[in-house]
């Protein structure tokens, strides 16, 4: 749009300076640029400016890339989308290309002066916008800048999440058992959009009391042949229903940070272990990452906050099952990085990591205690590749102290405790090693 609106006044401006006449603002133009040395002028400017815009574009990408090695692939993708650098870039490409439309329009009689004085005035002014568009991209690839970002759509996302879940049923309402129609996808991707509508609609149409189950919530990659839908009540034939059912998943070969909260958990994931294990070893950054983590499962762990999703146009409970796993995958995304951490023996990012699970332990519903418990001691074995740091030593102190409040079982982690202290006892920094050495009989 930007490099449309520099093309049309381009052309404008050339008709203007094709007119003949002497005309009050041809002097004025002629004063800043002569006549003279007009179209000189302009081919300096343009050819200036192209080369300018080259060399800073292959920087800025060059460094985008470097980030995005160190960090994860979604910063092209912020990069990208942000309405900002869009700006920028339709501001440099549209004044190279004002700057060769006025060249080519132009003629030595009468001299192109409009074009050469508003040429000049573009020139300073995209000297400016220079400098902020390199200000502007430092600061997006600050590691701390890209988590906020992820944070923030994330946050978003699950306003939008909110809605879906707030208009289905949380569990199924038929028995066990009942007979069902298993709707196959005949192709592969990303589950990117659920029309609950429409599969409402279907649930409807087969007949009283049958539901629908998705098995394809947003996020989740499936292949061909893989359950997308099940249609409860229905008979496991009956393949009539079966091109609706696909008709409501839309799929694609990319998934949508702004649609779903699942894929930035992911992101900060993948930031935390890049950061946190040996390939990049930066744990101040995998605690930034860490921290967003355990700050969007706390606010999604939230008392009721599925049924603070009234803002929904249509609030009434669909005959649609739909399961929120996000809280779950950032239980477990915690888990990954507690490994992640003993395999550079992090033990300050591993302590960040302890405190999350601290942070969230309180606020678990019943539904999602079970998870917790499994996925804590799935990881407690990694703990003890670590060092007794105090940091680490507190923090698994105060979460044995919140679980034990929870009603928690902690003798596992009262268990690894005390393998840490018998390991710093002995000189042992990774008794996990050598674990005879702390199981003395």
């Amino acid at each position: 749009m930007i490099t449309a609106v520099f093309c049309a006044a381009a052309v404008l401006v050339s008709v203007l300076d094709a007119a003949e006449g002497a005309a009050p603002s041809r002097r004025l133009a002629a004063a800043v640029v002569p006549d003279g040395g007009s179209v000189e002028f302009i081919t300096a400017v343009a050819t200036s400016l192209l080369t300018v815009t080259s060399i800073t574009f292959s920087v800025l990408l060059l460094a985008v890339q470097q980030t995005a090695s160190s960090l994860t692939a979604v910063v092209f993708d912020q990069f990208l989308r942000r309405r900002a650098n869009q700006a920028y870039f339709g501001f440099f490409v549209g004044a190279s290309a004002f700057t060769f439309i006025i060249l080519g329009l132009a003629r030595e009689e009468p001299a192109p002066v409009h074009g050469a004085a508003l040429t000049l005035l573009l020139a300073i002014t995209a000297l400016v916008v220079l400098l902020l568009l390199i200000h502007s991209s430092i600061d997006q690839m600050r590691p701390e800048s890209v988590v906020r970002s992820i944070h923030e759509l994330a946050l978003r996302a699950r306003e939008r999440e909110l809605v879906l879940l707030g208009r289905t049923r949380m569990k199924r309402t038929t028995p066990e058992g009942t007979p069902e129609r298993r709707v196959c996808v005949l192709d592969s991707g990303y589950v990117v959009t659920v029309h609950v509508d429409k599969l409402a609609d279907i649930a409807a149409s087969a007949g009283n009391g049958v539901e629908v189950l998705v098995e394809g919530q947003l996020g989740k990659y499936l292949v061909f042949g893989d359950v997308v839908a099940r249609l409860v009540g229905v008979d496991p034939d009956d393949d009539s229903r079966d091109e609706e059912v696909l008709a409501a998943f839309g799929m694609d070969d990319f998934r949508d940070v702004t649609i779903e909260s699942g894929y930035a958990i992911d992101q900060l994931e993948n930031i935390a272990w890049e950061t946190a294990t040996s390939a990049a070893q930066s744990p101040q950054t995998a605690a930034v990452a860490v921290r967003a983590l355990s700050d969007l499962l706390g606010r999604w762990l939230i008392a009721g906050e599925r049924d603070r999703s009234d803002r929904a146009e249509q609030p009434e409970e669909l005959p649609v099952v739909y399961l929120d796993g996000a809280v779950e995958q950032g239980i477990r995304a915690l888990a990954t990085l507690v490994v992640g951490s003993a395999e550079s023996r992090q033990a300050k990012t591993c302590a960040e990591i302890i405190r999350a699970f601290a942070r969230i332990a309180p606020r678990l519903r019943e539904e999602d205690k079970a998870v917790f418990e499994e996925v804590l001691d799935s990881a407690l074995p990694a703990l003890i590749q670590h060092a007794e740091l105090p940091v680490l030593r507190d923090s698994l102190r105060d979460l044995e102290e919140v679980l034990e409040q929870a009603g928690h079982d902690v003798a596992r982690l009262a268990e690894t405790r005390g393998l840490l202290a018998e390991a710093s006892r002995r000189l042992m920094p990774k008794p996990s090693d050598e674990p005879e050495a702390v199981h003395p009989d």
